[in-house]
């Protein structure tokens, strides 16, 4: 088992940032994280930069929680940035978790550049918000340093009987509407881990084809 070195980086409203860095750990990676990086795998020590943003309350910690198989049974909501970047095996990730609440949305500008992957997730159960995260989206889909970016849309909350299928959402946010960049919706349960496999391995074939 090899030694992996894990840098945390938190944004504090009142106390600025604090780094805690060279802390190391013996762990395995889940396997189909594993799998993923090793599909991104091109050249040594490959940097694959994914942003994942989306409205307060939408489940982008559960999410990248359940990606690493870590314990979902305790999620506080991101109060400001927190960004990991693990080092195992000759890959490199940075996920990048940034807090959906309204005053934290105008510093999500300054980690656009050099993304790789976009991945923003919707609570499809939350119908009262729909426009809101309309708005957000696009204005993403806007911005220059995220030009051309490939964007995957989770319809998060799958598990929940009130949640809008990923069709409608699509068509509510006109989505076929997108034609600077490859795109896809995918419905998931960051709760039960459904569809989320599905929608990292278009993340893959993604980052790959835009590589070559």
């Amino acid at each position: 088992m090899r030694r992996s070195s894990v840098h945390l980086l938190y944004f504090s409203q009142h106390g600025g940032w604090n780094r805690r860095s060279n802390v190391h750990c013996s762990c395995f990676l889940a396997q189909g994280l594993l799998s993923i990086l090793r599909k991104l795998k091109s050249t040594p020590d490959q940097e694959v930069r994914i942003l994942l943003l989306g409205l307060d309350n939408g489940g982008k910690t559960t999410l990248l929680k359940q990606l690493a198989s870590e314990d979902i049974s305790h999620i506080t909501p991101t109060q400001g940035f927190n960004i990991k970047s693990v080092q195992s095996q000759g890959f490199k990730l940075n996920v990048w978790d940034i807090g959906g609440q309204r005053k934290i949305r105008p510093y999500w500008r300054n980690y656009f550049e050099n993304t790789d992957v976009l991945i923003y997730v919707i609570d499809s159960a939350d119908r009262k918000r729909f426009e809101e995260t309309g708005q957000e989206l696009a204005e993403l889909l806007d911005e220059e340093k995220l030009s051309g970016v490939p964007v995957l849309i989770f319809a998060n909350k799958q598990d929940l009987l009130t949640a809008a299928p990923a069709s409608e959402i699509a068509e509510g946010l006109n989505l076929h509407t997108i034609r600077d960049r490859v795109w896809q919706i995918q419905s998931c349960s960051a709760l039960t881990g459904e569809g989320v496999q599905d929608g990292m391995n278009w993340v893959c074939k993604s980052v790959n084809a835009k590589k070559k």
